[in-house]
């Protein structure tokens, strides 16, 4: 049975009807102007003070400015469909059965629907404090940067990360390091390749020593893996030109406590080696993301997003488990095998952080993505259960 504090009060019919209208505005990072106008008066028909910061996060506060304060992050932006026609549903979203499809209802734009009128079906019984949904730019860009500034702006005592998690509890992600390796050689007619030093051979090299970096382990978040994501060659077409520039990238996912520094130094070193048969210069760096956001805002930062984890015990696991009781979930413990916007709560600013969120993650970015509107509607319960248990008074819940 679920706790008086945690009321039925959710429109199913309004949070499905507001979901579709998020997924049929299309919002790839850095053009969520759309969506974000959306968000911004569902958010004020629901009695939400709403904001919307200069890099374009939409902000809706409830709540009571004494006290703590919870923030609840989801990010607006999707990835594109590459080829509508081998869906079998409208990627611009529609309901079949008991499922909402299209682009975006569980990446994730389902969560963001169920996490305002979740939060606003408690805003007049908050035990105390504020709560804090923020509609954030650009995570399937670079992650945590939009939800930190959030953060700074609103400075909460815990957060709750909306990914999508099949509604369990998630205590951590590994974290993620983009890095740029580039090999440096010497043009000539490849006629004569003995004249010049060929930097996609040298590269080569390369990518055979990093096979040998040692990956990190964590006994809950896995390895430490570093895969190689793509390569290009300068000329392109060479045109009978051995190239004097070699790019690769590559996703090294970090762990707990890992620096940039931490993820950097083995590849320098494993480059190093690499190069010593040709002889050709190398370089390594964290990339950098540099774009404008719809509000034409410029925003760079390095594309080095720290990991998190949180023990059993700690004490914002305890309270989201016992919220989500009282909404009549049986709460389990799951850790995300991607990155989010908790890179910047937890691994950058130290906010205590869960990730809660309805649907199934590992239908992100896929072809026919779909949420379950039970589990929408089960997500959004469970957002004001766990809202009410961290805001609680005492550990025990009490208000």
């Amino acid at each position: 049975m679920r706790s008086e504090t945690v009321p039925d009060t959710i429109s199913v019919d309004e949070v499905i009807a507001f979901t579709l209208r998020l997924v049929g505005e299309s919002s790839l990072s850095a053009r969520e102007a759309g969506v974000a106008r959306l968000v911004a008066a569902e958010m004020t028909r629901l009695g939400f003070r709403v904001e919307t910061d200069r890099m374009g996060n939409v902000i809706g506060t409830v709540g009571r400015e004494d006290g703590p304060c919870v923030l609840i992050d989801a990010h607006m932006d999707t990835v594109g469909v590459t080829d509508p026609s081998v869906w079998t549903r409208n990627t611009s979203g529609e309901r079949a059965g008991e499922r909402l499809y299209g682009r975006g209802t569980v990446d994730m734009k389902g969560p963001l629907a169920a996490a305002i009128h979740g939060v606003a079906s408690i805003k007049d019984r908050l035990p105390r404090g504020r709560v804090a949904v923020s509609a954030t730019i650009a995570e399937e860009m670079i992650e945590g940067v939009a939800t930190e500034a959030v953060a700074r702006r609103v400075a909460p005592d815990f957060a709750v990360i909306a990914e999508p998690s099949s509604s369990k509890l998630a205590r951590g992600q590994r974290g993620r390091a983009e890095m740029t390796v580039r090999t440096f050689g010497q043009p000539t007619h490849s006629s004569r390749p003995e004249l010049g030093l060929n930097a996609a051979e040298a590269m080569t090299d390369v990518i055979v020593a990093l096979r040998s970096v040692p990956e990190p382990s964590h006994p809950v978040l896995g390895k430490g893996i570093l895969v190689l994501t793509d390569l290009i060659t300068r000329p392109y077409p060479a045109l009978s030109v051995v190239p004097d520039l070699c790019v690769a990238t590559y996703d090294r996912r970090t762990l707990p406590g890992e620096t940039e520094e931490d993820a950097l130094g083995p590849v320098r070193e494993a480059m190093e080696r690499g190069l010593a048969r040709t002889g050709a210069r190398g370089s390594v760096e964290i990339a950098e993301d540099d774009f404008q956001s719809y509000t034409g805002v410029q925003i760079a930062a390095p594309n080095f997003a720290p990991a998190w984890f949180y023990p059993e015990e700690a004490e914002i696991v305890v309270r989201s488990e016992r919220g989500l009781r009282q909404a009549g979930i049986e709460p389990e413990l799951t850790v995300y095998a991607f990155c989010t916007n908790g890179s910047g709560t937890a691994g950058r600013l130290g906010i205590p952080t869960i990730g809660f969120g309805p649907g199934d993650e590992t239908l992100a970015h896929r072809t026919d993505e779909f949420i379950e509107i039970a589990e929408l509607i089960d997500g959004a319960r469970g957002y004001a259960g766990i809202v009410q248990a961290l805001l609680a008074a005492d550990p025990g819940g009490n208000a």
